[in-house]
């Protein structure tokens, strides 16, 4: 079991532990916590270990499917381990149909074994995790864990009752019951502003080998709703470059921070979906995603910052020109460029766009679109007729220009950018909606 005074060794010392020792006091274990990361060591199992068979775990690997779930679950079971009965009961539950599911709800039995099964064996099922596990009668926040067919598939780091989260999300990478994890989202887990540099460390430096397949990362998933004082430009993000290296299966991936994320030479082979959230996007940054090799991407999502408000934003109209030509990204059908204060400037382009003949879906919400854009817009509507859909929310019309908009035939959407956002129709005055 891991304990905080020591990670396991690298292929060089497998199975040993070397305690902290030294000039690394109590109050700074973090930091050294991170240096150790850097030097190539590992975090040792957090949980008892179990038998695996090699081929049964490369399967579910690429795809959770029940009957190769099921299969397992017997020559786990003739090895006597609990995940067993786990995989069976759990499966059993995702098969029932719906209304079965409802007209028993308070009398299941599976549920009732399902639960018996976790108190029972939590030691080897949870382990430390278990101390960190939300608890929805006391509301208290913290770690959220999907399971299926015996494993953990997904987990969301929340606000309150963590404590570091860094160590939680640490543990949660190397615990058996995850090594099949295909989700993970970090919230809100620290007070005020999300300093998330430590979490791209263990994310990069703390994986196991082979680490989990993730599919879907979301750092950090945090809104306006969530905790007063948060500013954007002030939540760092770190050094994600090496990100596609240890988990080759991402499909979805969304950053939201400070925009001087470190993305260089970030390969993304099956990544569908990509998004960086920030009010301070830097030219670095946009040149790392403009020569990313993403060949499958579908979705692009980008919100830049008004260079005015002097908070690190660096972008301008001809930073962002690129985006519109038919350079890279071949089955590209979103562009979302947003939080933008150059839409007006922009809009005359995206009726010429090679880019934009390719697309479903434009959104230029969050942005400053304007009358003029409006007009423009409107005027070379033949150009955007293939739009499936024109999302312009928390845009700075007058009202005679946005019924003029939507009054066009083109398919304008104005719904809300997230659930703790109540968007106004129109800005009083030119600006992008996230500056701070």
């Amino acid at each position: 079991m891991h304990r905080r005074t020591g990670f396991l060794g690298s292929s060089e010392r497998q199975g040993e532990i070397v305690p902290l020792v030294g000039p690394h006091p109590e109050d700074e274990y973090s930091s050294a916590c991170e240096w150790y990361r850097r030097q190539g060591w590992r975090r040792e199992p957090l949980a008892f270990d179990e038998p695996t068979e090699p081929a049964f775990e490369a399967a579910l690997r690429e795809r959770l499917d029940a009957e190769t779930a099921l299969v397992y679950a017997d020559w786990l079971a003739r090895h006597g381990h609990p995940r067993a009965p786990l995989i069976v009961v759990q499966h059993a539950r995702r098969a029932r149909p719906a209304a079965e599911a409802a007209a028993e709800a308070t009398t299941d039995e599976l549920a009732a074994e399902e639960a018996r099964l976790f108190e029972h064996h939590a030691d080897v099922l949870l382990g430390t995790l278990g101390a960190h596990l939300y608890e929805v009668q006391l509301d208290a926040y913290g770690l959220e864990l999907t399971w299926e067919h015996g494993f953990i598939t997904a987990a969301r780091v929340n606000r309150d009752g963590l404590g570091d989260a860094e160590p939680v999300v640490d543990m949660l990478l190397h615990h058996r019951s995850a090594r099949l994890l295909r989700e993970l989202v970090i919230g809100c887990h620290q007070g005020g502003d999300q300093d998330n540099r430590k979490m791209a460390e263990v994310l990069l430096y703390a994986s196991p080998t082979p680490a989990p397949p993730l599919r879907k990362l979301h750092l950090a998933d945090f809104d306006d709703s969530q905790y007063d004082g948060i500013d954007i430009s002030r939540c760092p993000l770190g050094d994600l470059s090496g990100l596609g290296e240890i988990y080759p299966l991402l499909e979805d991936v969304v950053l939201k921070g400070r925009g001087d994320v470190e993305l260089g030479g970030l390969a993304l082979t099956r990544a569908r979906r990509f998004a960086l959230r920030t009010s301070t996007l830097t030219r670095r940054t946009l040149g790392a995603i403009l020569r990313a090799p993403w060949p499958e991407l579908v979705e692009l999502e980008l919100w830049f910052g008004d260079t005015a408000w002097h908070y690190g934003a660096e972008c301008t109209l001809d930073d962002a020109l690129p985006l519109l030509g038919a350079d890279g990204f071949p089955k590209l059908r979103a562009l979302r460029i947003m939080n933008a204060p150059f839409i007006d400037e922009l809009c005359p382009r995206l009726l010429t766009s090679s880019r934009v003949r390719a697309l479903e879906v434009l959104d230029l919400s969050l942005g400053s679109l304007g009358d003029a854009g409006a007009d423009i817009l409107v005027g070379g509507r033949d150009a955007l007729a293939h739009l499936r859909a024109l999302k312009i929310t928390e845009s700075c019309l007058r009202p005679a220009a946005r019924a003029r908009l939507l009054a066009s035939g083109l398919p304008v959407d104005e719904s809300p950018v997230s659930p703790a956002r109540t968007p106004a129709r129109s800005k009083a005055g030119r600006y992008t909606s996230v500056n701070e």
